[in-house]
């Protein structure tokens, strides 16, 4: 994998960890809006796909 896309990759990975624990704890504090989406399953989401790109971060290390 390219360096440079590597690295785009271990930024995205970090934010969408970073973004979906905020939204976690924040879906635990809040309580529950009107909304049809809470925002404990967004911010859970969010970090299953950070997840996933540090995996792929993960999988382009050289060997």
């Amino acid at each position: 994998m390219n360096s440079t896309l590597r690295t785009a990759l271990g930024w995205v990975a970090a934010v969408l960890l970073n973004v979906g624990a905020f939204l976690v704890v924040v879906g635990l504090l809040l309580p529950r809006s009107g909304g049809d989406v809470p925002v404990l399953g967004v911010g859970a989401g969010v970090c299953l796909v950070g997840l996933a790109a540090g995996a792929g971060w993960l999988a382009g290390r050289p060997r």
